[in-house]
């Protein structure tokens, strides 16, 4: 189980109102955005892209996150405590389908052959 991380996010003031706007039309906390945020940057090209430009010297590739695109948990909830330590390499997916979630959220359900 993991612990609560509280960074200091020092940033323009086009973030803040960026986030609120999204705040004032959904059902998500500031955190939450900002968690889904990071979450979904973690997998995005665009993201890895952007990121790559300043790896530092002899840096080859850039760490792989802990979480896979479909747990969403993992940004809903301040902690998230893994289900299983199955990694997508291994996993072979029989079913995938989007359900609206509690308070409108989308959630996504995969579901496999074993």
């Amino acid at each position: 189980m993991g612990t609560v991380w509280r960074p200091a996010l020092r940033c323009d003031s086009a973030f803040r109102d960026y986030i609120d706007s999204l705040n004032e039309v959904t059902s998500l906390d500031r955190n939450q955005i900002m968690r889904a945020m990071m979450f979904v940057a973690a997998h995005s090209e665009d993201f890895k892209f952007v990121i790559s430009e300043y790896k530092k010297d002899g840096v080859t590739t850039l760490p792989d996150p802990t979480w896979q695109p479909w747990e969403d948990e993992y940004w809903l909830n301040q902690i998230y405590q893994k289900k299983t330590d199955v990694t997508d390499q291994n996993l072979d997916i029989n079913e995938v389908s989007i359900e609206k979630g509690e308070g409108g959220v989308t959630k996504v359900v995969v579901s496999s052959l074993f």
